[in-house]
């Protein structure tokens, strides 16, 4: 019998969108958030007599009660720099299954060198990031890698978005981004920090060099210089509380509506290089709407590790824990066209 899913932050944007997928596909998810009054509204908008349950992450023990051992939890609540570690502290001591939308760099390092030891030894899987950033960077990079055979010691991934992207972003996307903004990067070298830095050396220890951009290939020195400007003016007085004012300030919606994100698709490149650098296999990964793809990938991976489970513990990235073939179908499935 599949075991329980559980949907933090149920009532928010991205929240919104794995909870429709889920019961699009035939899930009975448990809506978690702060309103009762917003999850019974989302209850009688799917239609399926979910249950509920009222859950402040500032007050963990609101979650610890409601978790059972072998839970899948899926988290959607950010900043995740200041709303996730209580999230995934009550997973490991609850023994959930943990899964997140989470996209901030340095939220991610933490998770693989802090929390991931505890983890471990409770017998617990994490599976952070389980967005269009960064599990489709994460396949690309692996099948460039596994094209390119033993010559590949490094891959270079590029995030792209097509259309009117700074006005279809998410309420919870704009923050999120100001926390990111602020933290420290770690780089390889690189433009910007992501998962694929953290799960692709776990795996493949003969990849000396993962790179990451976003916008295109001409881009990266831009990016590099870039990041290296937000850090300085990080350190400034009051610039911080600036970046999250702004990021905070009220939009008259949450997000991007349907025919918004239809005007919108991310895609993804990933280059296999040899130790001269030379490129050995590019593959790119079709066209879809970032905020769709993120809705039901992780629909996609909570059922299947509701079902399945996910073998090992500790903080894990997708491919480790899925495996290739499963992710390749799960990343069909939430939207992503093909490898060209």
């Amino acid at each position: 019998m599949p075991r329980r899913i559980v949907l933090l932050g149920a009532t928010g944007y991205t929240g919104r969108l794995v909870a429709d997928a889920l019961v699009r596909n035939k899930a009975r998810p448990v809506l978690a958030g702060r309103s009762s009054q917003n999850l019974a509204a989302l209850g009688v908008q799917l239609g399926k007599g979910l249950d509920t349950a009222v859950v402040d992450v500032r007050h963990p023990e609101t979650l610890i009660e409601l978790l059972e051992a072998d839970d899948v939890l899926v988290s959607t609540v950010g900043p995740f720099e200041a709303l996730g570690r209580p999230v995934i502290e009550a997973a490991v001591q609850c023994r959930a299954t943990y899964l997140d939308s989470c996209s901030e760099p340095a939220v991610l390092r933490s998770v693989y060198e802090e929390v991931a030891p505890e983890a471990e030894a409770a017998g617990v899987v994490l599976v952070p990031g389980c967005g269009f950033e960064f599990v489709v960077g994460n396949l690309a990079a692996w099948l460039a890698l596994e094209s390119a055979g033993n010559l590949a010691t490094g891959v270079e991934v590029g995030y792209f978005v097509t259309g009117h992207a700074r006005s279809t972003s998410s309420v919870g996307a704009r923050a999120s981004a100001g926390a990111a903004a602020l933290a420290p990067h770690f780089t390889w070298p690189i433009a910007v920090g992501a998962l694929e830095h953290l799960a692709i050396p776990r795996m493949l220890p003969a990849i000396r060099e993962v790179s990451v951009y976003m916008g295109g290939p001409k881009s990266e020195r831009v990016a590099r210089a870039g990041a290296q400007l937000v850090g300085a003016a990080a350190r400034l007085p009051g610039v911080p509380a600036m970046v999250r004012w702004v990021s905070g300030l009220p939009r008259s919606k949450d997000g991007p509506d349907e025919t918004e994100r239809a005007s919108v698709s991310g895609f993804v490149t990933a280059t296999a290089h040899d130790a001269a650098g030379r490129e050995l296999r590019t593959v790119r990964l079709g066209r879809v709407n970032p905020y769709t793809f993120t809705g039901n990938f992780l629909a996609w991976a909570a059922m299947r590790a509701a079902r399945d489970g996910i073998a090992g513990a500790g903080a894990v990235g997708p491919v480790e824990a899925f495996g290739l073939r499963a992710l390749v179908e799960g990343c069909v499935a939430a939207g992503v066209k093909a490898a060209i």
